[in-house]
């Protein structure tokens, strides 16, 4: 799903979010989620909601057996979820809804009742096996239970039977309606309703067992006005006219689903489609559910960029294995409160973003990572949302190559501004996070970067393609994961998940360095919080001397940690992780007691980073009162810039030199203070 963060997206299109109707308490950011306007009688109808360098590895031969006993999360309920038959019944006057819904399941244990999920439904009959049953509910939990009056036996198939509607008045949270509705009296070209339903609210428009770990087939059959359009999940089976001014719309889903991921969305659509051939020779119809009538002609334009969503569904195939399912569609529609929304083989899109690149790659990703193979609790969102972020930058380089990729990624750093970032990955609401906070979107995004860089490409994707076939249809947890990593790159994967995915924060390093003869001695310094991980990780460095340069890696385990490298020439500059793998942040030496200075002394240090562009960081210390003056110069020895020249008092100070307006090449920066002169190289690289 993807959700509009006011403070990052207005400069980046989207970055997944879950915009409207969540709530979002425990983020102290204000989230503004999506405003658009609709044309309603010559005005504007606001809207505003809240809710919440690669390390190459040796090439190995990747053994992918598994640890015994390890298999897809099940949860705890005793039966196994087969299958789901909805029977729905709209109007599509009111927000009224009323329908039946068989579950057909399999008892894994011993059991007299069961319970199940439901918020705002009138049961009106329940029944096991075609003989009507009582039962009892638990606001709560938001659940009730089906009291079997007896005992039913492991092995057993149930047949569950109930009939229900949507009880009008009901007080639904505005952020928790499950199924809304919107008249045409807002603007739009015909009344809508549709289902969103994640994380947990399929149980405000049916009946089922609410939880990400079960899946099952499903049958969903919607029945709306002549004219209206059904779309839901799966192959569309048919249509029956009812005789009654009414039409039948009859979908099925042969892949397993789980609950939050089922969904309809019901106006008066027109439909575009081409057809996509998957490797196997099998086609499938890549699909857009739009207006068409005033004030939003859509299915033109929509229609011109389902050649592109067929571009994006090869590359990812090509790196995840085939796509999954029978179908690909898109709905698009406003009001909604989100940039998009992953329902199986059937995304809902926010209208303002239906070609959106980023918006429609990660919503697609989806289709491979959260409904083929789904997060198994929701602790475990990150395989959803930091999987389907990543593929975003995936697109990127498809599209443009590794240096937009790179780009991309850097350009999502700015996520160092947001709270959740500073906690793990793993399981946001047990840390007080939101549960779709920015920790599990762009940092997971990023910490997947950093693990590509760790193992290198033939690895990496190899463990996607071996998680992905070996959880197929099913749910997995973070454990499961880690065990396809292990068994993959073959070795023990545990520190990297338990700094990375476990730990808090990221590491904020920095360097310093000093030549020999043919020896270079670098420091490498890890000042995040004591709080977080001191990261065990291999570091390219990279040595630049002259118009050359020498790569190194070192296995950077320590809070205070000295390498000796071999170079035969004094270099100009060393920098950490040159091609931007790592999720970090290069800071200024600190708490090494020989750059701090002694009282009356001076000292000018190495910019930071070197090499820059375009903007780099100065750093100096003054030893008593004096007229200092900074400046820098370019090769030929004149002067470019005048950073300083000013009465210091004693102390440490640092400056940033923007150098947009000069070109690319080796500068000097001198320091003068009565006697004292020092002098370094810094060189700009565009």
């Amino acid at each position: 799903m993807n959700r509009w963060d006011s403070l990052t997206q207005l400069k980046h299109e989207d970055t997944k979010s879950r915009g409207f109707f969540r709530r979002c308490n425990s983020w102290c950011l204000c989230a503004l989620v999506v405003c658009f306007t609709l044309p309603t009688l010559g005005q504007s109808l606001q809207f505003a909601f809240e809710k919440e360098g690669r390390f190459i590895a040796p090439e190995q031969r990747f053994a992918l057996s598994f640890a015994r006993g390890i298999d897809a999360y099940e949860g705890p309920q005793p039966f196994d979820m087969l299958h789901y038959r909805l029977d729905i019944n709209l109007p599509m006057t009111v927000d009224a809804l009323e329908g039946s819904v068989r579950m057909l399941m399999r008892l894994k244990e011993n059991a007299d009742s069961l319970v199940l999920h439901s918020v705002g439904l009138s049961l009106d009959t329940v029944r096991v096996d075609g003989v009507l049953k009582s039962t009892s509910r638990d606001s709560a939990t938001e659940s009730f239970t089906i009291h079997f009056n007896g005992t039913r036996t492991a092995g057993e198939t149930l047949q569950i039977d109930i009939d229900y509607h949507r009880i009008p008045g009901y007080p639904r949270p505005s952020s928790r309606r499950g199924f809304y509705f919107f008249r045409d009296t807002i603007g739009l070209p015909s009344n809508l309703g549709y289902t969103f339903s994640e994380p947990s609210d399929a149980r405000f428009w049916f009946p089922c067992y609410d939880e990400p770990w079960e899946k099952a087939t499903a049958e969903l059959n919607i029945t709306a006005p002549n004219g209206y359009v059904a779309a839901s999940n799966g192959k569309l089976i048919g249509t029956t006219n009812n005789g009654n001014s009414t039409t039948t719309w009859r979908w099925r889903q042969n892949q397993p689903i789980t609950t939050y991921l089922m969904c309809m969305t019901v106006s008066r659509f027109s439909v575009s489609m081409i057809p996509y051939v998957k490797s196997t020779g099998d086609t499938i119809p890549l699909q857009y559910y739009t207006w068409n009538a005033p004030p939003f002609i859509d299915s033109a334009w929509t229609a011109s960029f389902l050649t592109t969503v067929g571009q994006m569904v090869s590359a990812y195939s090509g790196l995840f294995g085939e796509y999954p399912f029978d179908k690909y569609g898109m709905t698009c529609i406003v009001p909604f409160g989100y940039l998009g929304m992953e329902h199986q083989t059937i995304t809902t899109m926010n209208r303002y973003y239906a070609t959106s690149h980023r918006v429609v790659s990660h919503e697609l990703a989806h289709q491979w990572w959260g409904n083929d193979v789904t997060c198994g609790t929701w602790a475990d969102i990150w395989l959803n949302e930091s999987f389907a972020t990543y593929s975003e930058a995936l697109w990127r380089e498809h599209l443009y190559g590794f240096d937009s990729l790179k780009a991309y990624m850097r350009d999502t750093l700015s996520g160092f501004q947001f709270g959740s970032w500073q906690g793990a990955i793993y399981d946001p609401v047990g840390q007080g996070f939101n549960l779709f906070d920015q920790v599990v979107y762009t940092k997971g995004g990023w910490v997947l970067h950093t693990l590509r860089g760790v193992v290198g490409d033939s690895a990496f994707f190899s463990m996607l393609r071996a998680y992905r076939d070996k959880y197929q249809g099913k749910s997995a947890v973070t454990s499961e994961l880690k065990a396809v990593a292990d068994s993959v790159v073959g070795s023990d994967m545990s520190w990297f998940f338990n700094q990375w995915i476990f730990g808090k924060g990221w590491p904020k390093y920095s360097s310093r360095f000093t030549g020999a003869a043919d020896t270079i001695s670098l420091t490498i310094q890890q000042q995040q919080d004591v709080l977080w991980p001191t990261y065990k990780m291999p570091i390219r460095v990279r040595a630049y001397h002259g118009m050359n340069r020498t790569d190194y890696i070192v296995q950077d385990s320590l809070r205070v940690q000295t390498f000796l490298l071999p170079l035969s020439v004094q270099p100009d500059s060393v920098v950490l992780d040159p091609d931007g793998w790592i999720l970090k942040q290069i800071v200024a030496p600190t708490n090494v007691g020989e750059e701090k200075g002694k009282p009356g002394e001076f000292r000018l240090f190495q910019n930071y980073p070197n090499p820059f562009n375009p903007g780099t960081t100065l750093s100096f210390v003054i030893g008593h009162v004096s007229l200092v003056s900074l400046k820098v110069y370019d090769v030929l020895g004149r002067e470019v810039a005048m950073l300083v020249h000013e009465v210091k008092n004693p102390g440490a100070y640092t400056l940033q030199f923007d150098a947009s307006d000069l070109a690319s090449g080796v500068y000097y920066y001198r320091m003068t203070s009565g006697s004292f002169s020092e002098t370094k190289k810094m060189l700009l690289v565009r």
